[in-house]
């Protein structure tokens, strides 16, 4: 009884068939793989700061004897505010504030790097937002005594908020509420008489 069977040729074209198909098949699962992989190098929308908050400088008083700087801070928005991040320039052609004031606040312990956060205690899980709307206005001390820069013509505030994200509770910038404040100041060597102390709010 005869049997047919593939000639020499077919055989050729259906193993080039199946070498295809693999190659089609193993270039897909490499191409997934590397998808995956890919994803995890792409930066994840980062949490945003909601609409309405607001906090802004509202007056200042540098003392000359201690080279001292106070900023008094009122939360005029919506929520909550955990502390700012704090900028200066000392010409009035820098148009963005390019240094960072928050290291020289005093009591250290408001010092974020970078940063100053309000109030002195440790951050309170349940409540790390401190500086709340429509409350005491919130007055900060700056040491400014080993400053390089003998002017600091405006400061630039930037509010951030504690904002809890599946359990954890991440530190957000409100980039699209930042201020600025024009101070003009002259930064002196110490030795000169205090200026008019600051007016209660």
């Amino acid at each position: 009884m005869f049997i047919p069977t593939l000639n020499k040729k077919k055989k050729v074209a259906v193993s080039t068939m199946i070498g295809y198909i693999l190659l089609i098949t193993f270039a897909i699962v490499i191409a997934g793989v590397v998808y995956q992989w890919l994803k995890t190098y792409v930066p994840k929308e980062g949490l945003a700061c909601p609409d309405g908050v607001s906090i802004y400088v509202s007056d200042y008083n540098y003392k000359d004897a201690t080279n001292e700087l106070n900023l008094i801070l009122k939360n005029n928005g919506q929520f909550s505010v955990g502390g700012i991040y704090i900028y200066y320039s000392n010409s009035s052609s820098q148009e963005i504030a390019p240094k960072d004031l928050s290291p020289w606040i005093i009591p250290k312990n408001k010092y974020l790097n970078p940063g100053v956060r309000f109030g002195t205690l440790a951050i309170d899980k349940d409540n790390p937002n401190l500086f709340e709307p429509g409350g005491e206005d919130e007055v900060l001390i700056f040491d400014i005594s080993s400053l390089t820069d003998k002017k600091i013509y405006a400061v630039e505030i930037t509010p951030i908020r504690w904002q809890e994200e599946k359990n954890k509770i991440p530190l957000v910038s409100c980039a699209n509420a930042k201020t600025k404040k024009i101070l003009d100041l002259e930064v002196s060597q110490g030795g000169e008489p205090e200026s008019e102390p600051i007016p209660n709010a």
